[in-house]
């Protein structure tokens, strides 16, 4: 026996992440005598919770007796330590989707053959793996635990839309919520932790209905991990409970034949057993279970139980498939094309650089506008400097028009001035005599 020496709270996510994946329990019994055959599986493969940063963590809260941490808004998001009984949290660890199954073969004199599962893939359940606050001990065979999670159930918003596959026959639509919807996981919130050890939540039901139905649970994982204290070799050891409920009707034949088959598997002492009848719909001899209880420290010869998938039986549901499909798809992605960790980027030499780069700029746009301005006053004065004939400078632009245009006008008004000054100081005879030598000519 060894004393536990990791005496932090935290969660390992190491550990944690381990546990991902699908886990498969199956078992199938044949007997020797009457063709007697029977198969009873569930598939549940748990993925990461995209919420579990949602999550907080307080010393004094133990997720282990069912109790979590938990920010409100009401509160400013304070963390809290609130219980998981009647609430709906905002986050988890963990989802699970869970595909249950069964078919029994009852040969002669009966020749009954009957096939049932849930058709389709059921969830997401939403679980937190709840370190064991308490853990002080492990069992022998040189090893020593280091640490331990319970897979707890919670209710969080996606509960309330668990819904039945299309091609469910386990199950009916009416018995649905109670064998594995929104109503299963609540009372499997409420019986995951038993502060009186390990009761089977089923024996108050049996063969009577004074205590009312029987309440389904959903299965129960409790997960040890433990060091070699020989190889250091570190392993983890794991422990399941389910009782996987039937209900057939009294006008199945299943209804009438259960005790038969219950007597002939219980009784060969395979390690598998059928338990029941317990009350359901107020009928005390109509619930069935097929009880998977599994450990692997004590692994029973007719009970499978597989961290992977089984030939024949489902394996992953439509969420998983996309990354299980991505890790071999054969599609080369483009190498990034960012620089590594390792290189530098000098941002004062770029900086540098820039500058430069828009102070040349900058003065090669001043020196053509400098130049520009410069030919143009060249032409103007050139120009200036060389009229036309008429003593009028020619223009090339549409303003020069109107200056030669003024330039006219001063010309002809000069020019009427002088023939008016002329006719002013002139005296009329010398008009008559100019007019006379005129007209001589």
């Amino acid at each position: 026996m060894h004393l536990l020496r990791n005496s932090d709270l935290s969660k390992n996510d190491t550990r944690i992440s381990s546990l991902l994946g699908t886990w498969t329990a199956q078992t199938h019994l044949k007997a020797d005598i009457g063709s007697y055959e029977l198969l009873a599986y569930f598939v549940i493969h748990f993925m990461p919770n995209p919420l579990r940063g949602y999550g907080c963590s307080l010393s004094d809260c133990n997720e282990d007796l069912n109790q979590v941490c938990e920010k409100t808004a009401l509160l400013h998001n304070k963390p809290t330590c609130q219980t998981m009984l009647n609430n709906s949290l905002q986050w988890s660890d963990v989802n699970a989707f869970i595909y249950f199954g069964a078919r029994v073969d009852v040969g002669f004199p009966f020749n009954k053959h009957t096939s049932q599962d849930t058709g389709g893939w059921v969830g997401p359940f939403s679980l937190i793996m709840a370190r064991n606050s308490s853990l002080s001990m492990k069992d022998g065979n040189n090893e020593e635990l280091i640490d331990q999670y319970f897979a707890r159930y919670v209710e969080t918003a996606s509960t309330t839309y668990l819904q039945m596959p299309e091609d469910c026959s386990l199950v009916r639509e009416e018995d649905f919520r109670k064998m594995a919807g929104d109503i299963a996981v609540q009372e499997t919130v409420t019986a995951q932790y038993d502060p009186n050890g390990d009761q089977d939540p089923y024996q108050k039901y049996l063969s009577t209905c004074s205590n009312g139905d029987v309440k389904p649970l959903l299965p129960l994982f409790k997960f040890d991990f433990v060091r070699n204290d020989i190889n250091s070799e570190e392993t983890v050891e794991v422990k399941l409970n389910y009782k996987l409920l039937t209900v057939p009707r009294k006008k199945d034949y299943m209804y009438s034949i259960y005790p038969k088959i219950q007597n002939r598997f219980n009784n060969a002492d395979l390690g598998f057993k059928i338990s029941g009848p317990y009350c359901y719909a107020g009928d005390p001899h109509r619930g069935y279970s097929f009880d998977m209880d599994f450990d692997t420290r004590d692994p029973k010869k007719m009970i499978h139980l597989e961290h992977g998938c089984i030939e024949g039986l489902p394996c992953a549901p439509p969420a998983a498939e996309l990354y299980i499909k991505s890790s071999g798809n054969g599609i080369h992605i483009h190498p990034n094309t960012l620089p590594d960790d390792s290189d530098t980027i000098k941002l004062k030499s770029v900086l540098l650089q820039i500058t430069i780069v828009s102070s040349l700029l900058i003065c090669i746009a001043c020196l053509i506008r400098s130049n520009y301005r410069l030919r143009r006053e060249a032409s103007l004065n050139q120009q200036d400097n060389n009229p036309t004939d008429d003593g009028i400078v020619v223009q090339d632009d549409d303003d020069n028009s109107s200056i030669i245009e003024e330039e006219n006008n001063e010309i002809q008004d000069l020019q009427q001035d002088d023939l008016e000054a002329d006719s002013a100081t002139t005296p009329l005879l010398s008009k008559s005599e100019e007019k006379w030598d005129t007209n001589a000519l």
